[in-house]
């Protein structure tokens, strides 16, 4: 039987770019739709006025702000690349690097980086906390900071939970969900996009890593989330699986979820949770970086080892 041709195999880089981005924008439009319809049975007919609504002190609302976020989350990183990779090759696992099962020794060496990388991590934060834009765009910084406040406050109301239910809830809601689906997006289908137009896949690694962290609309805290995405990136690109940067992403997460749960102490939530574990001390820092730099030069050794001119 005649197997139709997948409907963007011909398409430029750029136009592809341009298709994965419409697919986001109406898929996040479509869930978004049927999210409020499909909320009106649990929270009342009211769900509208429940988006602009920012009490986090009424359990039912953070409810819903959560049920929003999946929702939300869903719509944007799960379903358009999932898509895109079946209207780009039909193999949509193959094409997103998820029938590669990973190895262990780049889970393994992986886990240990992203925990050292920790308090270099923190320490890039700080910078980035100390950063200001110029006069002229005081009105801006302004604005992003109340942003970032609010977001600050969202998270925290967020986390603060007492019962393990609902701690298990938020690795779901902001482990399990992100790590995929940000990871499918970014990595799995932005990254390897750029890969095929630019072919420097540096190059293209340096440019979903932005983007990662441009969309989380977090000034504040954009470079030391641009330094995870690269490190997200290349554990993908010389893992050859995209298994490997889903499980550090989600672990990252769940570490900082479970450690303030754990901790059980609100003071820590006032502060990035990205921030846990970093260190002021100038030579834990200058640790980090440098043993993060000899365990990525291990792993490129391992991906150099993989390559047919290798042997």
């Amino acid at each position: 039987m005649f197997e139709r041709e997948p409907l963007l195999a011909k398409y430029s880089y750029p136009l592809k770019l341009i298709a994965l981005i419409i697919i986001a924008v109406l898929s996040l439009l479509f869930t978004t739709i049927f999210g409020v319809v499909f909320a009106i049975p649990f929270f009342g007919f009211d769900v509208l006025e429940s988006f602009g609504n920012t009490d986090m002190t009424n359990p039912d609302n953070i409810g819903f702000l959560k049920y929003s976020q999946i929702v939300s989350q869903i719509g944007l990183f799960i379903i358009p690349p999932i898509l895109f990779a079946y209207w780009a090759s039909r193999k949509t696992l193959t094409y997103l690097k998820l029938n590669i099962k990973p190895q262990l020794r780049f889970l393994l060496i992986s886990t240990i980086i992203i925990f050292i990388a920790l308090p270099f991590l923190g320490w890039i934060g700080e910078i980035n906390q100390s950063m200001e834009l110029p006069s002229f765009l005081s009105g801006f910084e302004d604005w992003m900071k109340k942003s970032e406040e609010e977001a600050a406050k969202l998270i925290m109301a967020f986390l603060n939970v007492k019962a393990v239910n609902a701690m298990l809830f938020n690795v779901f809601m902001i482990a399990i969900i992100p790590g995929i689906g940000e990871e499918l997006l970014f990595r799995g289908v932005v990254l390897k996009l750029f890969k095929g137009w630019i072919r420097n896949y540096h190059i293209a690694i340096i440019i979903s890593a932005v983007l990662f962290s441009a969309l989380h609309l977090q000034f504040y805290g954009f470079l030391p989330r641009l330094l995870l995405g690269l490190l997200l990136g290349y554990m993908y690109v010389w893992s050859g699986s995209l298994w490997v940067p889903i499980f550090i992403h989600f672990m990252n997460n769940a570490f900082a979820i479970i450690y303030v749960y754990a901790s059980g102490s609100t003071d820590i939530l006032s502060s990035d949770v990205e921030a846990i574990g970093t260190s002021e001390n100038t030579f834990i820092i200058g640790g980090s970086f440098i043993f993060l730099c000899f365990l990525m030069l291990i792993m490129l050794k391992w991906y150099r080892d993989t390559l047919p001119n290798s042997k």
